[in-house]
C-alpha cells in the first residue's frame, strides 16, 4: 500500500485504543503518559546493529545493520536508541523503507517484541548533518566502500567505508561521482567534519581513487 505524510499520519490516527500495544515517546520515558494509538501496525523491521553512523557535525543520526540496511533516525533520539540497542544486539524498527535503496526511516523502536516500544518524536525526512558546522575541522578519509550512504528517500548521498567513516558529498556533485561511491571501490576524501567516538564523517570538497589524487567536486569549483 502507498502512504505519503498524510496518509500515514492519518493511520496513525485512525488506530484502535482498544486491545492494542502500549507505546510511548522517548520524553515518554521520563514519566509522560503512554500513547494512544499502536505503532506495531507500521511495517516493521529486525536486524542486528553493526555500527551507529556520525555525520559531520558530530551527531549520530543512522545505524547499518549487520543484515546490509541502513537506518536513519533523529540525532536528538540517538542515546534513547543506542541505551535499547547497544552495537551488535538486535533491534525491531517500525518505519517506511524507502522504494529504490535499503533505507529505514526509523518511527519506533523496541529492543524485542515484547518491550514497549517507543515513538521517535519527529520524522527525520532530511539529513539535517549534512551541512559541516562553522569551524568544524577539516579532515582527509580513505578506505574501501562498503556501501553507499543513502538519504531517507534512497537518493545516494555518498559512501561508508569498511572503518565506518561517512563520506557526504553535496547534491550537486552526487551524480557526477557515483561510479567511485559503489562497494568496493577505492575512495579517498577531502572537507569539512568532525572525528568522534562513532568515527569519522566529512562533506566532501575533494574525492578520488587514492589520497595522492583528490580532485575538487564537480560544481563546487568557483
Amino acid at each position: 500500500m502507498k502512504l505519503g505524510r498524510r496518509g500515514l499520519i492519518a493511520v496513525l490516527a485512525a488506530a484502535p485504543s482498544g486491545g492494542a500495544a502500549r507505546a510511548q515517546t522517548v520524553a515518554g520515558r521520563r514519566g509522560e503518559p503512554d500513547l494512544w494509538f499502536d505503532p506495531t501496525q507500521l511495517p516493521s523491521f529486525t536486524g542486528t546493529v553493526e555500527r551507529y553512523l556520525p555525520n559531520p557535525r558530530g551527531e549520530v543520526d543512522g545505524l547499518i545493520f549487520k543484515e546490509g540496511p541502513q537506518v536513519v533516525f533523529p540525532p536528538d533520539v540517538a542515546e534513547a536508541v543506542r541505551r535499547d540497542a547497544p552495537t551488535g544486539k538486535s533491534v525491531i524498527i517500525w518505519g517506511i523503507r524507502a522504494r529504490r535503496a535499503p533505507v529505514i526511516t526509523m518511527l519506533a523502536f523496541a529492543p524485542s517484541s515484547d518491550a514497549t516500544p517507543v515513538v521517535v518524536d519527529r520524522f527525520y525526512w532530511r539529513l539535517g548533518g549534512r551541512a559541516a558546522q562553522e569551524g568544524s575541522a577539516s579532515l582527509r578519509l580513505s578506505g574501501t566502500v562498503k556501501q553507499p550512504y543513502y538519504t531517507p528517500q534512497g537518493d545516494v548521498a555518498g559512501a561508508i567505508l569498511e572503518d565506518g567513516s561517512v563520506v557526504l558529498v553535496p547534491a550537486a556533485a552526487v551524480d557526477s561521482v557515483q561510479d567511485i561511491l559503489k562497494p568496493g571501490q577505492a575512495l579517498a576524501a577531502s572537507g569539512p567534519g568532525r572525528e568522534g567516538p562513532d568515527g569519522r564523517a566529512l562533506l566532501a570538497q575533494q574525492l578520488g581513487p587514492a589520497p595522492d589524487a583528490l580532485q575538487p567536486l564537480p560544481g563546487l569549483q568557483r
